[in-house]
């Protein structure tokens, strides 16, 4: 995570950007740990896929 905001602010990025699912407990932990907001929630992006019931998180951490 260090390496990764290193390089986003060695090249002028305004933050970090990721995506998980809703069910995955433990990483949406550790990314609130971390300084990851919750940015948005979208519950159609696996509406085709066999883990239709899962929603997709986008986590935001700002420099």
């Amino acid at each position: 995570m260090e390496q990764a905001a290193q390089w986003a602010k060695q090249n002028n990025l305004a933050g970090l950007m990721l995506e998980t699912q809703d069910v995955n407990v433990s990483a949406c932990r550790f990314y609130a740990k971390n300084g990851f907001v919750i940015g948005g929630v979208d519950n159609m992006l696996y509406s085709n896929l066999p883990t239709a019931s899962e929603q997709a998180v986008f986590c935001y951490y700002r420099f």
